[in-house]
C-alpha cells in the first residue's frame, strides 16, 4: 500500500450519521421550497390553516412552558421581596436594587451569541442544555425537569418538523424564505429566496442596521414598565396598606387579565397583518395607567392605575418583537437583529430594577415618572418607523416600476435582505 492510500473508514452509525441525515433531509426540501417553478399556487391545493395549527400545536406549549419557567425564575424575586427576602440577607435597599442590575449586563452580553448557537446548534439541543446549565449553577435548587422533556419534544426546523408531511414542509418553508418579498405574490417578476447561509456580514449587517437602534427605543418604552412592574408590583401594593399576603394575591388577576389579553390581540394583529397600531395604542395604555399612579395617593386609582399599566405591557411585549422580526431578512441576520435588541433593550431592565427606591415608598412618583420618560421615548421612536417604513417603502414601488430589480441578480437581492428593492416592511 503507498502511503498516499488511505483505508476508508467505516460508517459511523449514531450521531454523526444522524446529523448528516439531518442535513440531507434540510437540503431537500430546501431545494423543493427553492426550485424556480415553485410558486405559491404550488401549495394552492394544501390548507393553510390547519398547517399552521399543527405546527402551533406542537410548538407553543412546549415553548410556552420553557419560557413560563424562564420568567418565573427571574421576577418571582419581587415576591419574595415583601415575604423578607432583603431583611434574610442582611441587605439595604440600595444593595437589593444593584443585585437585580447585575442580571441583566450578562443577559445582554450574551444574547447574540446566544441566538447565533441556536442557529448553529438546533433549538432543541440549546435551549434544553443552558436551561440544565442553569438549574446547575443555581446549586441544583430544583431540576428543570422540563429541559430533559423539551430534548425530546422540540423540533428544530420546519425542515425537519416530522408531524409535517414532506410537501407541507417544502411550504412552511416557502413562506419564510419569501417572507416581505411583494412580488412573490403577485407573480409579476423572479422571486428572490432569503439568504440562509452563515457569514459574518450578516452579523455585521444587524449592528448598522439603523431600525435595530430606533426599534430598542420602543422596546425600552415597553421592557422599563415590564420590569418595573414584574419586580416591583408586589412591593408597590404592599406599600398602599396591604398586608403582604393580600399584596401576593392582588397581582393575580392583573397577570391573568394581561396574558389573556396578549393571546387576543396577537391574534388580531397576526389577522390584519399590522404591528404598529397596536404596539403604539399599548404605549399610549401604558401612559394613562402611569399616570393614574403618580396623580393621586388612593389606593385603590393607585392598583387600577398599574392593572391597567400592565394589561397594556404584557400585550406590547410580543408585539415589538414581533415587528423588528418581521422586517429582517436573512436567518442570520434576523437572529443576530433580535438578539440585539433583546440584550441591548433588556439593559432596560437593568435600569428598571433601580426605579423604584424604597426611600421614594409609598407613591414612587419618580419611579412612574420614570416609566412615563420611557414610554413617552418608544412613542416617538414608533412614529419614526412608523414614517421611515412607509418612505422606504414607497421608493421602492417606484423603483420596482422602474425596473430597479433588473439591475441585480437574484443572488445580489437574496443577499441584501431586507435592503433588497423587493422587500417591504410590516408597520
Amino acid at each position: 500500500m503507498t502511503p498516499s492510500t488511505k483505508t476508508p473508514e467505516p460508517d459511523r452509525p449514531g450521531v454523526a450519521h444522524a446529523e448528516h441525515g439531518l442535513r440531507e433531509e434540510i437540503e431537500k426540501v430546501d431545494a423543493v421550497a427553492t426550485a424556480p417553478e415553485t410558486t405559491f399556487e404550488s401549495f394552492a391545493h394544501l390548507d393553510e390553516k390547519r398547517i399552521l395549527r399543527k405546527m402551533d400545536i406542537r410548538l407553543i406549549p412546549m415553548l410556552a412552558v420553557l419560557y413560563l419557567l424562564s420568567f418565573l425564575d427571574r421576577g418571582n424575586i419581587g415576591n419574595a421581596k415583601i415575604e423578607g427576602l432583603q431583611e434574610d440577607l442582611g441587605m439595604t435597599p440600595d444593595e437589593y436594587n444593584w443585585c437585580l442590575t447585575a442580571f441583566f449586563f450578562t443577559y445582554a452580553a450574551f444574547e447574540v451569541p446566544s441566538n447565533l448557537l441556536l442557529k448553529k446548534l438546533r433549538p432543541s439541543r440549546w435551549l434544553p442544555c443552558i436551561m440544565i446549565a442553569w438549574g446547575t449553577v443555581m446549586t441544583l435548587m430544583g431540576l428543570v425537569v422540563v429541559a430533559v422533556i423539551a430534548f425530546f419534544m422540540l423540533h428544530d426546523f420546519p425542515e425537519t418538523a416530522t408531524f409535517l408531511t414532506e410537501e407541507e414542509r417544502a411550504f412552511v418553508v416557502f413562506r419564510l424564505k419569501y417572507q416581505g418579498q411583494v412580488q412573490a405574490k403577485e407573480q409579476k417578476r423572479a422571486q428572490v429566496a432569503q439568504a440562509e447561509e452563515f457569514e459574518w456580514k450578516y452579523v455585521w449587517d444587524a449592528f448598522k442596521d439603523w431600525q435595530i437602534w430606533v426599534n430598542i427605543f420602543v422596546y425600552w418604552g415597553v421592557v422599563c414598565p415590564l420590569y418595573g412592574i414584574s419586580l416591583f408590583l408586589p412591593t408597590i401594593i404592599r406599600n398602599l396598606g396591604y398586608s403582604s399576603s393580600k399584596a401576593q394575591l392582588m397581582t393575580v388577576p392583573i397577570y391573568i387579565t394581561a396574558a389573556i389579553l396578549a393571546v387576543f390581540f396577537a391574534y388580531i394583529s397576526d389577522r390584519l397583518g399590522k404591528r404598529s397600531p397596536f404596539v403604539v395604542s399599548f404605549l399610549l395604555i401604558m401612559i394613562v395607567g402611569f399616570s393614574m399612579c403618580i396623580s393621586t395617593s388612593n389606593p385603590r386609582v393607585v392598583y387600577a392605575g398599574v392593572f391597567v399599566a400592565a394589561c397594556a405591557i404584557y400585550p406590547a411585549f410580543p408585539g415589538v418583537i414581533t415587528w423588528l422580526a418581521n422586517n429582517l431578512a436573512g436567518s442570520y441576520k434576523r437572529s443576530a437583529g433580535m438578539a440585539i435588541q433583546i440584550g441591548v433593550g433588556n439593559l432596560g431592565g437593568a435600569m428598571a430594577s433601580n426605579f423604584y427606591r424604597q426611600k421614594d415608598a409609598p407613591r414612587y412618583i419618580l419611579g412612574h415618572a420614570l416609566e412615563l420618560a420611557f414610554i413617552g421615548a418608544g412613542v416617538v421612536a414608533a412614529a419614526i418607523l412608523i414614517v421611515a417604513y412607509a418612505a422606504i417603502n414607497k421608493k421602492r414601488d417606484r423603483a420596482l416600476q422602474e425596473g430597479g430589480q433588473d439591475r441585480y441578480t437574484a443572488e445580489e437581492l437574496s443577499a441584501k435582505g431586507d435592503r433588497a428593492v423587493t422587500f417591504r416592511y410590516i408597520y
